[in-house]
C-alpha cells in the first residue's frame, strides 16, 4: 500500500531458480527516510507482474531500466540514464574512427548533462522545470530524428531515444526524482548474493518466506533502523 501510494517507484528484476526452475524477483523500491523495499517472486518475467503488483492505485513516476515488461505502466515514466550512457560508450567505441558518430553521441550526453546540471542547480519553481523540460526534449527529438530513418550506427539508439521522449527527462520535471535505476538495481544486489550462495529456493512456501523477510529487513535498513532491535521489539510486544 505505501508502495502504491508513492509519487516514486523504482523497480528491476532478476533470475531466481525455485526448487531448480527459473524465475524471477522483482523489486519495487521507494526513496526517502521512509522508503519501502518489497520483493516479489513469480515465475514470469511479464509485464503482468508490473500490472498486479503496481494495480490501479498507482499514480506517481516509475523508475526503470529500458524492459519492455515495464511499458505496461501508462503514468509517468523515468528510463535509466545510466543504462543508456553505457549504450553509447559502447557505440562510441565500436566506431572510433566514425566522427558522426562521436558527434552524435556526444550531443545526446550533452542533454542529459545539462538536465542534470540543472537539477544540481538549486531549487527551481515547476514553471521553469517545465520549461527546461520541453527545451531538453525538444533537443532530444531533433538529434533521434537525424538517425532514425538511416542506415547508419546511431539507428538503434536513435530509434530508441525518440520511442522514449517522454521519459528522458521526468527527473528534471519531478523533484527527488533520480535519472538513474540506482536505488532498486542496489536493492536487488543482496538477494543476488543469496542466489550465488544458495542457488535460490526450494518451494512456494520458501520463496515467499525469503521475499517477506527480505522485504521487511530492507525496509527497516532503508529507514535506518536496526533488524535486530526491530525485531526484538515485535517479539517481546506480541508476547
Amino acid at each position: 500500500a505505501e508502495v502504491r501510494g508513492s509519487r516514486i517507484v523504482h523497480a528491476d528484476e532478476t533470475g531466481w531458480r525455485e526448487n531448480g526452475q527459473n524465475g524471477y524477483v522483482w523489486v519495487f523500491a521507494t526513496p526517502g527516510e521512509q522508503g519501502v523495499r518489497c520483493y516479489v517472486y513469480d515465475h514470469s518475467r511479464g509485464q503482468q507482474v508490473v500490472e498486479a503488483f503496481l494495480g490501479e492505485a498507482f499514480r506517481g513516476v516509475l523508475g526503470s531500466d529500458f524492459y519492455g515488461g515495464y511499458n505496461v505502466y501508462r503514468g509517468p515514466h523515468q528510463r535509466c540514464w545510466v543504462h543508456l550512457l553505457r549504450d553509447l560508450h559502447e557505440l562510441k567505441e565500436e566506431h572510433p574512427e566514425d566522427e558522426s558518430v562521436q558527434t552524435w553521441a556526444a550531443g545526446l550526453r550533452a542533454l542529459y548533462d545539462r538536465g542534470i546540471a540543472f537539477v544540481e542547480a538549486g531549487p527551481s519553481s515547476q514553471e521553469e522545470r517545465e520549461k527546461r523540460y520541453v527545451a531538453l526534449v525538444s533537443d532530444a527529438d531533433r538529434l533521434g530524428l537525424l538517425y532514425a530513418r538511416a542506415e547508419h550506427p546511431c539507428r538503434a539508439l536513435s530509434k530508441r531515444v525518440l520511442r522514449h521522449l517522454d521519459e528522458l527527462f521526468q527527473f528534471v520535471l519531478v523533484a527527488g526524482l533520480a535519472a538513474d535505476n540506482n536505488l532498486a538495481e542496489r536493492s536487488l544486489r543482496p538477494l543476488v548474493v543469496v542466489r550465488k550462495i544458495s542457488g535460490g529456493t526450494r518451494s512456494p512456501k520458501g520463496s515467499q518466506t525469503r521475499m517477506v523477510l527480505a522485504t521487511l529487513f530492507a525496509t527497516l535498513k532503508a529507514r535506518g533502523l536496526n533488524p535486530y532491535t526491530e525485531c526484538l521489539t515485535l517479539i517481546q510486544t506480541n508476547s
